[in-house]
This record gives structure tokens, sequence and C-alpha cells, in this order.
């Protein structure tokens, strides 16, 4: 599809030229959530957080149940050193979706990063309640177990 040629592209040896299709997308349809989302991810990509949010935030604002777009917009509150804002994304991402791993793990870790805990280790077992994946049991239980130290 034009989608995936355009996000292989961005990854690719002519990121612009991605860019440009996904632009050229929305002229076409201005309310296109796939390509906005899209061009929040590059937008992350390239250090553009301002950028990434409005896209984000435009994502939300047409598709409120997008799930990745509150998840990415905590990376990017995140990676701006705005803990509280962040945890505020990754809750609203794992009230949307309560089976959601990253939203949970990243909801937790948030939390433990801001010194709540409690708050941390009820996201860190509910995300216990939703994975089989060995691995991450192991890593969630040890965080527990330190965190009730």
């Amino acid at each position: 599809t034009k989608m995936q040629q355009a996000i292989d592209l961005v990854n690719g040896p002519n990121p612009m030229a991605g860019i440009t299709m996904l632009r050229e997308m929305l002229v076409q349809d201005s309310n296109n959530v796939d390509a906005h989302y899209q061009l929040g991810v590059f937008a992350v990509k390239s250090g553009q957080l301002d950028r990434a949010i409005q896209r984000f935030n435009k994502v939300i604002q047409l598709e409120p149940n997008y799930l990745g777009a509150y998840i990415d917009l905590g990376g990017v509150y995140q990676s701006l050193n705005q803990m509280d804002v962040a945890l505020s994304y990754y809750e609203k991402a794992a009230a949307l979706d309560s089976t959601s791993n990253y939203a949970l793990l990243f909801a937790g870790q948030t939390a433990e990063r801001m010194g709540e805990d409690k708050k941390a280790i009820d996201y860190y077992r509910q995300l216990l309640r939703h994975t089989e994946d060995t691995a991450v049991v192991v890593r969630v239980k040890e965080m527990i177990g330190r965190l009730e130290k």
C-alpha cells in the first residue's frame, strides 16, 4: 500500500520522499489518521518533539481510541522529563486497553520514577495478569520485589 511504501522510504535510504508521500496523503485527506500518526513517529525520530506532540494530539482528536498515540505522547513527555504528563497519557492508554503491555509497563515505570511505588506495583501486577511472556514475567516480578523491599 501507499502507506507502507512511505514508511519504508522514511526508514530507508530516502526519508524525505516518504515524508512527502505522507504529506501528500494529508493533502488528499486531512483526516488520514495513519498519516498523521506516522508523521508523529518520524517527528520523534528526528527530534522534533513539538511537531510529534501536535501530530499525536491530532490523531487523538480524529480517533480518540488510538492507543499508540497515547503511548507515544507519554514517551515524548517522558523524554521532556514531564513525568506527570507522561504518566497521564500512559494511564489514558491503560484505560483504553487494560491489557496493553506497553501502557501498563510504561505507566508502572513512570510512576516508579515519580516515587509512586504503590501505583507502580499496581500497574506491574496488572501487567502480570495479562502477559504470558516468561521473560517479561520474570523481569516484572523482580521490579515488584525491589519496590516492596
